[in-house]
Parts: structure tokens; C-alpha cells; sequence
């Protein structure tokens, strides 16, 4: 019976979102399967595919165009991964090809190339008025009976002058055209030599050559070392040209070659010994949770007690599948209570039983201390996976993976879609962070789908934070995840001193500097005493904005409605949109006045380091954000900077403030508390509580007391106050009473639609139509619409933009709704040259 393919077309339309069948030719019967990637004819072109289902039909009544080639050995997706990018397309309202290209690196991406050949069926004959026969056989011709060449390469080899005489073949019809598929990024080969003679007599030959010809020796004993398994010729210093290689292989005792050789990711080249240690008695506890929780995964079984309990709740964003119910639960462990190592024993016993683990961090300046812990303890199983890999070594790692060679992956929001074998058991660490929530499409969450994951493939997830989300300590609360804490810290380590200091009182007593007294003082004990220091402060640039004090008028960006940052670098001043990245010179003089009247207002990181750099020159200062950290391995460079002890002040943005440790930093300078607080957020407190606590936890966390100084005008926000008595569940009682009485997150979920064009009345005419859409299909009991209003930057990029915001608490009551609605109106915008978007379970409107 003939084999038939259902394929997902790599072309990016939401009007093609739906399988093509395709016939599979009897030549790749055999080799295909659901979850490999094809090249196939669509239309007039050739696309990359991604096979969902094949099956056998007794009889096909249709014309099918066939599957031109199969792009991979083994397949991209398991199952297990289909079934995820079907759950994906559900939940977050995404398009087929957006749920499956999320869950590869983008090196696996195919484009056509055409070649050219002689065709097998023979020449016209000469005379025909086609071709002459002196010119066809002719070098060019020769050249393509013995191999397809491309156009490019007809022309380098042959000239311009050829391309006339390729478009006569062409036309005559005894020169074919074909189309290959070809990676954008390919795997890397490196030439080898394998060894066709059994070990003694290459041994032999070696000693013989040992007087009269040295190399070839020494090469025929490189092949003993190795047989019966080839040698790099790199690993050799040798290349294939060279004339040793040639003899050899001349005299038929070994064989030219080719194997695929890993590209390996410079972030794991951080050096951090980290032995195995004893656990404190709470971490311990910790372990045994995990793998309790392991085991109930594993086995079916629920069980009881702090780690598990029936929950009370439906949570949307705990998925189920195939009737099983995620085990997970929050690691809620103190900054510096040795999160870390509990994650590593739990890894090394879920090796010991043959299974894989993945392991996520938030942010990519992470990455490189976690990677060298993990490979400390466990070498080469461990992969990395995060944006700040090239392609070919995002691609090579995620094939180490796929094979099984590396059983351990460490990374970024993606890496929850690594195709770990055996998978047991993923690790959430600073589970709170929302950059974990992917801002474009598909707008999937990484914590739910590792849950996902957990559901599906019998594994446990751990939620590790010392600042659990409202999210995460609501599940726990219902009882749809375990809990466990670790409230100390290893080795009887004191948590630090906190100081809060009311800017209002420094301003009084005629302190108008950036930094209070305390903050002077608490750096200069740190530096002085041969420790090292932390600055925070979150912004980046110099000055927030400049503003005219003669008219008012403050430099706006031509794209957004959002004002010019100035940035400072030596002798350059420029101000720049951190949105869409506009640029234009700093001038003090203003253009609508005409005034030299232009002054910088606000701070920023680049400015702290000014100041310090000034108050103490003989300092060695280091500041961290983007604009310092855009170069690839900056971060890694960093880390190791502050870690080689080169660093007295390390000042920057949240990238510092949280999962890094640094055992000679005992002081910590908040710059500004309130620059969060103001923020236009229902998560502002939850935000500042955060980041406040997990920057007071760099402090301190070896063999010294660590100190932190708050510098804040909203000294009795409780946010503040909870932070600096190390009081997490006093912030959550008030915080929760907060969202449960505005109806927020943990107790509803949210949707967030807009409707983005470069003309304001069509955007906010989408919106509108949206609004009208889900009140017309909505019940009351089933969600809260709001009304259609400018999003918080109403133009980005050009584009104005209009949202509405939906709350709901069941997914399955409102999803269908949604969907039209947003069907509907895209469409429609569309066809003007507009976009509409719509996150799921949005974390911020």
C-alpha cells in the first residue's frame, strides 16, 4: 500500500497552518517517519517540512506531489515533542510551524540549491541548430557528466562567458536542472585517517620507518594508539595534502576520511572546582523530597506528607497528560542555602539510574557558573543550550543530545524542549524569574511546559527560589505542588545586615550625592578590607532622559513614544531609544527653544561607574548590562574577572543580582529601590521584593558578615521593609490579599490582545472589534473583558498599538472564543498591513 506523509510546510502564514499529504516514493519507504524533517515541492518552490504523521492507504484518489528527500539521519521530534508542539498550538492560540521551530535550535533550517547535470538519456545531434558539438563537449560539459555543479560554481570555475552555453543546454534539453536541500548550518566535518591493517603489523611498520622516514612512523603509531577508530589529521598537525598522509595512505595502510567533529560552546570554558560536599541536614530533607517526588512519577503513586498533597485547585498553567497529574514541587531555599548542590546529588542519582536531566537558568549571564559547576561534577554529559551559542554550536550540542551522548542539559528558556533521553527530572532554578515567559510567538512559558513535560514523561520538576513567584507559592498553597524549604544558609553562614536609608533625611541634611553616607561608608569598609563590592541599580545607559529646564521640552524617540536615553562613553555622548535602538547626537542646545539649556535627568549604570570611578580612582570597577555584555563570552569574562579576584566594585543591572556567587563579595549597595516600585505593574511590589532579596543574598556568603545598604524615597513600602528583614512570608500575606481583592494572578490567568499599525485608527479599531467579539461570545461567570485602550508604550517601533486584556479562570471555557476572535481580527489586519498578537497567561499588561 502506498506510504502517505502529513507534513507542516515551512512557510510562515497563518492561512497555511494545517498538515499537506504528501506521497512518500518507494526509494525512502523505510527511512521516514513522524517527526522527521523533509524537503518537499509547494507550490512553485521547494520548503523545508516537518513530518506529523505517516500511514499507508489502500488506494489514493487524489494527485499527490511526492517527498523530494529525507534531511536527517534520525528524527528531530520524538512522540513525545509532537504531542508537545499539538499541546503548544492549543494553549497558546500558535501556528503549527511556530510550536515546532521553538523547539530546535534555528541551525536546522533548509534552503534549496540548484544544480545542474548532464541528463543520463544522451545528446542531441548535432547540427540541430541547438548546440555545436565543439562547445558541448567542451570542458564545461565534462565537468558536469562527472558532478552537479551549481551556478555559482559554473561561473567560478568556467567564467561568465559559460552561462550562455548552460542556458542552451537548458533549453535543448539534454542539461537537467535539480533542486538539494541544503542546512543553513551544516554539521562540521574534519578530514581523518583510518587505519586498514590490523594493529601488529602497523606496529611493525612503524619500527621499520623509524630511521629512514621519522613522520610516517610517528604517524602509523598515532594509528596504533587509535585503532581500530580513525585519527583527526588536525589533532596530528597533518592536513590530507600533505606528503606523509599521501604515502601512507599510498601504500594502502590507512584510508582518507571524514567524521562530524562537536563545536564546543566557549561558556563551558569557566573554570570553578566544585567537589562533591556534605549536606546540611536541610538539604538533605531536600533530596530525599525530589526523589520522593521521582519516584511517584515514575511509579503512578501519590503520596502525602510536606511534598505532595490533593490539590484543592484547578491551576490552568499545570497541565495534565494522558491522566497524569504533574509531580512537581518549590524548592524555597535562602540565597545561599545551597540550592546548587541539591541540584547536582539529585542529577547524580538520576545518572546512577540511567536517566537525563535539564536544568534551566533565566538569564544567560548564569549560565556560565552553572555550566562549570555541572561539568566539574559531571564532564562531558553535560550540554549547553542559550542564544549566546552560534548556530553551529547550538546545533552540534542539541545534536549530542539527541544521540544521548550527553545526558545533563544546562540553559535557557529554550533548553526545556531539549530532546534528553530517558528525561527524569528538570530543574527550574530562580524559578520566579519572568524570563522564562517567551515574549513572541508562540508566548509559551518555560515552567509549563517543563511540567508538561514532567506529565508526559514520567519526570519531577523542582521550582528552585529563594523568591517563589505568587504563582508558584499559590500552587503550593492549593496543594498542586510540593514544598520544601531550606531557610539557612550552609555552614551557619548569617544572612546580611540591611540598612535601609531615606534618601528624603540625606537630602535635609544637605546630601544631594548620588550615594548616602552609608553607602560611602559600607563600600569603602568592603574595599578596604580587601573585599569586593556589589552596585545595583536597574537601569541602564547614563541619564534617563535629558530635558530642556528653559522650555520643558525632553528629547522624544521618532518611533515610540517613549523618551531618549542618554548614554556617555569617553568623550561620545549620544541619546538612544532602548526600544527600537534610534540613535541621534547629545546637544546641549534645544530644538525647540534654541536655549543651551539641555540637562541629563535621572541615573543610570554608566553614570554610577563615573562617580565611583571619580570619589575612588585607584578602585578597579567593572559594570555589567547589555551594552557591556553584547560581545560573545563578555559574561563569561566577567564572572571570572570578579571570581580571579581582579574586581573591587561590580555594579549593574538585575543580571548581577541574582544566581551568581561570589565568595569575596561581602558588601551590597542598592543605588535606587524605587525605580521598580513606580513601575506601571500589578507585579511592581512582587518585582522589587525579588530583586531586593535576591541582590541582598549576593552579600556575605563565605567566611564574612555580609552588609547591605537600600537607598530608597518609599522607605516604608512593605516590599522594602520585607526584603530587608528577610520576611517572605509577611510579603505574602499582604501581597496575596492585594491580587486576590483586584482579581490578579495567582487567582485568574490572563490574556493579553494587541493589535499593532503604523495608523493609530486601525490598531485601536481591531482592538475595539476585539473587545466586541468576546463580549458577544463570553459569559460573565466565564471571564472579565476589558475595554480596548493604548498599550503602556502606545507607539513602539512605529507601530501604534491598542490592547485588551481578558481575565479568566478555566483556559478550556474561554480558549474557543479567543481563537475566533483572534482569528477574525487578524485576518482583517492582515490584509491592511497591521499585526495582532495574543499572550496567554501574560505575566505583565
Amino acid at each position: 500500500m502506498p506510504l502517505v506523509a502529513q507534513v507542516i510546510v515551512d512557510v510562515r502564514t497563518r492561512d497555511l497552518d494545517k498538515p499537506f499529504d504528501y506521497l512518500v516514493p518507494e526509494r525512502l519507504d523505510g527511512r521516514i517517519q513522524a517527526g522527521h524533517r523533509v524537503y518537499v515541492p509547494f507550490a512553485r518552490q521547494h520548503v523545508q517540512g516537518f513530518v506529523l504523521v505517516v500511514r499507508r492507504e489502500e488506494r489514493i484518489n487524489r494527485d499527490l506531489k511526492e517527498v523530494a528527500a529525507v534531511l536527517d539521519e534520525l528524527p528531530l521530534f520524538s512522540p513525545t515533542l509532537l504531542e508537545l508542539a499539538k499541546y503548544m498550538r492549543t494553549r497558546t492560540l500558535c501556528t503549527w510551524l511556530s510550536a515546532l521551530q521553538a523547539m530546535v535550535p534555528g541551525a536546522y533550517r533548509a534552503r534549496g540549491v540548484r544544480r545542474y547535470l548532464v541528463r543520463d538519456d544522451g545528446f542531441p545531434v548535432p547540427g540541430d541548430g541547438v548546440i555545436d558539438g565543439e562547445v558541448r563537449d567542451g570542458a564545461l560539459w565534462a565537468a558536469l557528466r562527472s558532478e552537479p555543479l551549481s551556478f555559482d560554481e559554473v561561473v567560478k570555475k568556467f567564467g561568465a562567458s559559460a552561462v550562455l552555453s548552460l542556458e542552451q543546454g537548458l533549453q535543448g534539453g539534454w542539461v537537467a536542472e535539480v533542486v538539494e536541500a541544503q542546512d543553513v548550518v551544516r554539521a562540521k566535518v574534519v578530514p581523518t585517517l583510518e587505519p586498514t591493517l590490523p594493529r601488529e603489523p602497523l606496529a611493525a611498520l612503524a619500527d621499520e620507518r623509524e630511521l629512514r622516514a621519522p613522520r610516517q612512523a610517528a604517524l602509523l603509531r598515532a594509528l596504533c594508539e587509535a585503532w581500530p577508530r580513525p585519527i583527526e589529521l588536525r589533532e596530528q598537525g597533518l592536513r590530507p595534502s600533505d606528503a606523509v598522509v599521501r604515502a601512507v595512505v599510498r601504500e594502502g595502510w590507512a584510508a582518507l576520511g571524514q567524521m562530524q567533529a562537536y563545536r564546543a560552546p566557549v561558556a563551558a570554558a569557566l573554570t570553578d572546582h566544585h567537589p562533591r560536599r556534605d549536606l546540611t541536614t536541610y538539604q538533605a530533607r531536600a533530596v530525599e523530597a525530589i526523589l520522593q517526588k521521582l519516584e511517584e512519577s515514575q511509579s503512578g503513586q501519590v503520596g502525602d506528607g510536606a511534598v505532595n498533597s490533593v490539590p484543592t485547585e484547578k491551576l490552568p498553567w499545570i497541565p495534565q497528560t494522558r491522566q497524569r497529574r504533574a509531580q512537581g514541587l518549590v524548592l524555597s531555599g535562602v540565597t545561599g542555602s545551597g540550592k546548587t548542590e541539591v541540584y547536582l546529588q539529585v542529577i547524580e542519582e538520576v545518572l546512577n539510574r540511567g536517566g537525563g536531566a535539564i536544568a534551566l537558568v533565566p538569564e544567560i549571564s548564569l549560565t556560565p557558573q552553572m555550566v562549570a559547576r555541572f561539568t566539574s561534577r559531571f564532564g562531558d554529559q553535560v550540554a549547553v543550550l542559550h542564544s549566546s551559542l552560534s548556530a553551529g554550536e547550538r546545533r552540534d550540542e542539541w545534536e549530542r543530545v539527541r544521540r544521548g551522548e550527553a545526558r545533563v542539559v544546562v540553559g535557557a528558556r529554550s533548553a526545556v524542549f531539549a530532546p534528553v533521553q530517558s528525561l527524569s527530572l528538570v530543574i527550574v532554578d530562580e524559578a520566579h524569574e519572568a524570563t522564562y515567559k517567551q515574549e513572541e510567538s508562540p508566548h509559551y512559558d518555560a515552567r509549563e511546559i517543563a511540567l508538561w513535560r514532567a506529565s508526559a514523561e514520567q519526570a519531577a520538576v523542582v521550582f528552585g527560589s529563594a523568591t517563589p513567584s505568587m504563582e508558584l507559592f499559590h500552587a503550593a498553597q492549593v496543594g498542586a505542588l510540593g514544598w520544601v524549604t531550606m531557610p539557612f544558609r550552609v555552614e551557619q553562614q548569617a544572612m546580611p545586615n540591611v540598612a535601609i536609608v531615606d534618601m528624603r533625611d540625606e537630602l535635609k541634611a544637605g546630601n544631594a550625592h548620588l550615594f548616602s553616607a552609608a553607602m560611602r561608608e559600607g563600600l569603602e569598609r568592603a574595599v578596604g578590607s580587601g573585599r569586593q563590592a556589589l552596585l545595583f541599580l536597574n537601569r541602564r545607559g547614563y541619564a534617563s532622559f535629558v530635558l530642556c529646564r528653559q522650555c520643558g521640552n525632553a528629547a522624544q524617540c521618532p518611533n515610540c513614544d517613549i523618551a531618549l536615553t542618554l548614554h556617555r562613553q569617553g568623550a561620545s555622548e549620544w541619546l538612544e531609544c532602548h526600544y527600537c535602538e534610534y540613535r541621534e547626537p547629545f546637544a546641549s542646545t534645544c530644538a525647540v527653544c534654541g536655549e543651551a539649556a539641555v540637562r541629563p535627568f535621572g541615573v543610570g549604570t554608566e553614570q554610577v561607574e563615573q562617580v565611583v570611578r571619580e570619589l575612588w580612582p585607584s578602585w578597579r570597577v567593572l559594570r555589567m548590562d547589555v551594552d557591556t555584555t553584547r560581545r560573545k563570552g563578555a559574561h563569561r569574562e566577567a564572572v571570572e574577572q570578579v571570581l580571579a579576584g581582579n574586581v573591587d566594585v561590580l555594579l549593574g543591572t538585575q543580571m548581577i543580582a541574582k544566581g551568581l556567587d561570589f565568595p569575596n563579595l561581602s558588601f551590597v549597595g542598592v543605588v535606587a529601590a524605587d525605580t521598580m516600585l513606580n513601575l506601571p505593574d500589578f507585579r511592581a511590589a512582587e518585582r522589587t521584593y525579588s530583586l531586593l532579596t535576591q541582590v541582598i543574598g549576593r552579600a556575605g556568603r563565605t567566611g564574612v558578615q555580609g552588609e547591605t545598604v537600600i537607598q530608597t524615597f518609599r522607605p516604608d513600602h512593605f516590599a522594602v521593609r520585607a526584603a530587608a528583614r528577610h520576611d517572605m512570608s509577611g510579603f505574602y500575606a499582604q501581597e496575596m490579599e492585594f491580587r486576590r481583592a483586584f482579581a490578579y494572578p495567582p487567582f485568574c490567568e490572563l490574556a493579553v490582545f494587541v493589535a499593532s499599525h503604523e495608523q493609530e485608527p486601525y490598531a485601536r479599531g481591531a482592538a475595539l472589534r476585539f473587545e466586541r467579539e468576546l463580549r458577544r461570545g463570553l459569559q460573565t461567570e466565564q471571564g472579565t473583558v476589558l475595554p480596548a485602550v493604548p498599550s503602556g508604550i502606545r507607539r513602539a517601533k512605529g507601530q501604534f498599538r491598542y490592547q485588551v486584556v481578558v481575565k479568566y479562570v478555566e483556559w478550556q471555557q474561554v480558549q474557543s472564543v479567543l481563537q475566533t476572535a483572534l482569528e477574525t481580527v487578524s485576518a482583517r489586519m492582515r490584509s491592511l498591513g497591521g499585526r495582532c498578537t495574543l499572550d496567554i497567561n501574560a505575566l505583565r499588561i
